[in-house]
């Protein structure tokens, strides 16, 4: 696998600090299986750079007393596995490459990326960043959105009426909602503000009505995506169909206050060989 930190160390132009994905893969589904493996693999190349297999399976006659060529290797929860091998990984790039991790890329609620910087792995100066992938954070839109129809579940908004229901915040809607958030960003990787702006497009809309349009940020090229912008440059009349109530989209509010964040935004990074 030098081969393959050479190589990621030519595409990032010669510096040795790199950024690479973490993955934890087990035998079977779940966290039962005897056998996992955790891999690390450049961003940059979409190389596989180090490993870490670890087995629960033990063939010795003596369980107590095992013999020199024991498979088993790890003992414990099987879900501990990614982070015991991340953390290995990480401890050695130093000594067996001459690398440093600097920016991880995994699941968002990684505990392994929380052992790497609770151990401080590369000295007290020097810390890890992590890096967020888009689909995660796509993700959180649907998970902020659906969190708040359960805290508020039961209760009455301003208008009298509930969060969810018929025109109003529907599981269709929150797709659409986490399906746009999406767009917004991919289509903006160039500028955290240009990104910033487009999600809060995104909530202009579905507050857009006939009466009242909302639609200054969005763009008045030939080929927008905006249909109100659309039909203004044919000189067409266009009747806003799938507006939300004022109640509901200030219930949102928070939730796209958060998720346009430019502390999170520019953390965003596109990680051309995730799995999809």
């Amino acid at each position: 696998m030098a081969e393959a930190v050479r190589e990621a160390v030519d595409e990032n132009d010669g510096k040795r600090d790199l950024a690479v994905a973490v993955d934890g893969s087990w035998q079977k589904h779940g966290f039962s299986s005897k056998n996992g493996l955790v891999t690390v693999t450049s961003v940059d190349t979409g190389k596989v750079i180090d490993v870490e297999v670890f087995s629960k399976h033990c063939i010795c006659p003596n369980k107590t007393k095992h013999l020199q060529n024991c498979e088993r290797n790890f003992e414990g929860y099987s879900g501990k596995m990614e982070v015991a091998g991340a953390l290995s990984i990480f401890q050695r790039s130093q000594s067996l490459y001459n690398v440093r991790y600097k920016k991880y890329l995994g699941d968002g609620d990684s505990k392994a990326f929380t052992s790497i910087v609770e151990n401080k792995v590369y000295g007290d100066h020097c810390s890890v960043e992590k890096l967020e992938c888009i689909g995660h954070v796509m993700k959180r839109m649907g998970t902020r959105l659906r969190r708040l129809k359960t805290k508020i579940r039961g209760q009455k908004l301003s208008d009298g009426k509930p969060l969810c229901g018929r025109n109003r915040l529907t599981e269709a809607e929150i797709d659409r909602l986490q399906a746009y958030y999406g767009l917004a960003i991919r289509r903006n990787l160039s500028s955290v503000k240009d990104m910033q702006q487009a999600i809060w497009t995104i909530f202009l809309h579905k507050l857009s009505t006939d009466e009242k349009p909302q639609h200054g940020f969005c763009s008045s090229v030939s080929d927008t995506w905006c249909k109100f912008k659309k039909a203004e440059l044919l000189g067409e009349t266009y009747h806003h169909k799938n507006s939300l109530p004022v109640d509901v989209l200030e219930a949102m509010r928070p939730v796209f206050r958060d998720l346009a964040n430019p502390e999170l935004l520019k953390k965003l990074f596109t990680w051309r060989y995730a799995k999809s």
